[in-house]
């Protein structure tokens, strides 16, 4: 076995984790503006962003709300 396997050292998970923590919400969020783009703003409903994303309308609410997503900015007039 080879030794430098093993290390006396804890790893820092908080220094290791919240880079990927903050790149999955930025590509989180960008998906979810993306989607509601593509559905002109309406999150529920067959051709909502929430079907596109797989999930459901109150799952993909409470995305918005808590990444700070101004979903009225993708309405289509």
């Amino acid at each position: 076995m080879d030794e430098s396997w093993l290390s006396q050292e804890p790893l820092d998970t908080e220094l290791n984790t919240q880079p990927l923590a903050h790149k999955l919400t930025t590509d989180e969020k960008r998906l979810i503006e993306a989607a509601l783009a593509e559905a002109g703003g309406r999150v529920s409903g067959p051709t909502g962003a929430a079907a596109s994303l797989g999930m459901p309308a109150s799952t993909l609410e409470s995305k918005i709300r808590s990444l700070k997503i101004n979903k009225h900015r993708f309405k289509t007039g």
